[in-house]
This record gives C-alpha cells, sequence and structure tokens, in this order.
C-alpha cells in the first residue's frame, strides 16, 4: 500500500483519503473493478472538519490515474479519455517517474481504442521518451514499441505499420536488441501482405519460425 507521507514534501495526506484510496486498490486486486472506481470516487468525499492534513498534487494525480484505469478495464475508454486528458495538461507531471511513463503509455492504448491513432503514437511518443531518457529502461521501450505496431495494425495503418517497423528494426540493429528486431519482422509481415508483397511476407515468416527454432533449441545462441 502507499505511504500517504510519499505524495507531499512535508505534508501528509489525510488519513480518511489515505485509507480509502488503500481500499480502492485493494478492491481493484481483487478484481472488483466497479467497486474500485466507486471507492476511488469517494477519496476525497465528505471530508468535513478532518484533522491535520492536506490533499496534494502528487495524490490527487494518482487517484484520478487509478480512476482512469478503473475506466478502463470497465471500457468505458472516452471517460477514460477525459481524465487522462485533464492530466495531460499538467496535473500529469507531479507523478512519480514510473508512473508518468504508465499514464502516458495507458492514455496511448486509450486513443488506440477510440480509434484516435494519430493522438495514440503522440502520446506513446511521450512514454518513449521517458522509458528512454529517464527510467533508462529497454523493456520499456520495447513495450511502447509494440503497442505503437499492435494499433496501426488493428486499424490497417499499413503504410505508417511499414515505416515504422523500419525504424524498430533500426533501433534492434543500433542496440543489438533482437527482441526489437524480430518484433519488426512479425509486424513487417502484416505490412508486407497487405501492401502485396506477398513475397517479402512469406520470406519474413519463414525468418520468424527460423528464429523461434533455433531460441528453443538454444537460448543462449540468440543472447550472443
Amino acid at each position: 500500500m502507499a505511504d500517504p507521507a510519499s505524495f507531499g514534501v512535508s505534508q501528509v495526506v489525510p488519513q480518511v483519503c489515505f485509507d480509502r484510496f488503500n481500499e480502492a486498490a485493494r478492491l481493484a486486486g481483487e478484481g472488483d473493478i466497479a467497486s474500485a472506481l466507486a471507492q476511488y470516487e469517494a477519496v476525497f468525499a465528505d471530508l468535513g472538519n478532518q484533522p491535520s492534513g492536506v490533499v496534494t498534487g502528487p495524490f490527487l494525480a494518482l487517484v484520478e490515474l487509478r480512476k482512469a484505469y478503473c475506466l478502463m478495464s470497465l471500457r468505458n475508454y472516452a471517460a477514460a479519455q477525459a481524465i487522462f486528458q485533464s492530466l495531460d495538461r499538467g496535473m500529469a507531471g507531479q507523478l512519480e517517474t514510473a508512473e508518468i511513463f504508465d499514464f502516458y503509455l495507458a492514455y496511448g492504448n486509450t486513443l488506440g481504442h477510440l480509434s484516435l491513432l494519430e493522438e495514440a503514437i503522440d502520446r506513446f511518443a511521450h512514454a518513449m521518451n521517458v522509458a528512454t531518457e529517464y527510467l533508462r529502461d529497454a523493456e520499456r521501450f520495447r513495450t511502447v514499441w509494440y503497442w505503437v505496431l499492435y494499433w496501426e495494425k488493428y486499424h490497417g495503418a499499413w503504410e505508417a505499420l511499414d515505416e515504422h517497423c523500419a525504424d524498430v528494426n533500426g533501433f534492434g540493429l543500433e542496440n543489438q536488441d533482437p527482441q526489437l528486431q524480430i518484433m519488426a519482422l512479425e509486424f513487417r509481415c502484416y505490412a508486407d501482405r497487405a501492401l502485396g508483397r506477398l513475397a517479402a511476407a512469406r520470406q519474413g515468416a519463414e525468418g520468424i519460425l527460423a528464429w523461434k527454432q533455433q531460441t528453443q533449441a538454444d537460448p543462449a545462441e540468440i543472447a550472443q
């Protein structure tokens, strides 16, 4: 559970808000998303004359972010988008760095569900920047690229998918990251097929099968 003192430098979130937040997190962890959302929405309700404590910006931003996650789980993407949009105006910057990454990743996926591909890719670009410049996390970087390619395939944006597969492959070569390269190759097959490059799609599929057979036979081989 969260530490209420972590949401402000010298300020402490009112205990009642902290308790409600933790209860909402517990409900979400148990899969009761509707009840968790209701609890997050009640975090600041009826505070009255509470004892010492203030609602800090970081804590408010985190509560809003968790509400958006619940809405995503409930497939209410329009409502989740509204929260993300509000956070993106400035409050998201008060989150911890890893939460900022999660915010942009979730925002991008929400926009993907709403068929707002251009806007989604813009938010994914922010997530990539956080992953590389601040977290220095290759796995998070790969995760963002996966969702970029996924939504381009899902929405049939074949030219964009083709271009981004080339980018991903380039990053893989530059950073000696075979996982990026195989990701690019897999999605490139879909683009090749959709764009009428059937021979290239077939060759790519054969390459993927050969790579997977190789790694299953000797997982250390691909790491060299």
